[in-house]
């Protein structure tokens, strides 16, 4: 995988029940502190900022490229 890119749509691959937010939603990169974590925005339909956190890349797949503007796609392994 790319390095992930400030405005890329991220996908969660697990929960992060501190901020109440399960695997699937997507969010959007807003940040990047260079250690492998990059600060998230998650937000409702309306607009509304419903959480922003810190979360290290191994926890989301990028899944819409800020770069190329083309969504992505990825193969799940079991």
């Amino acid at each position: 995988m790319n390095k992930p890119e400030l405005f890329d749509v991220i996908e969660l691959l697990t929960d992060i029940p501190e901020f109440n937010l399960r695997k699937g939603e997507q969010g959007t990169i807003i940040d990047d502190y260079e250690d492998g974590v990059f600060e998230i925005e998650f937000i409702n339909k309306k607009g509304e900022t419903t959480a922003l956190c810190s979360i290290p890349k191994d926890k989301f797949t990028v899944v819409w490229s800020s770069q190329t503007q083309q969504w992505l796609t990825f193969v799940v392994t079991h």
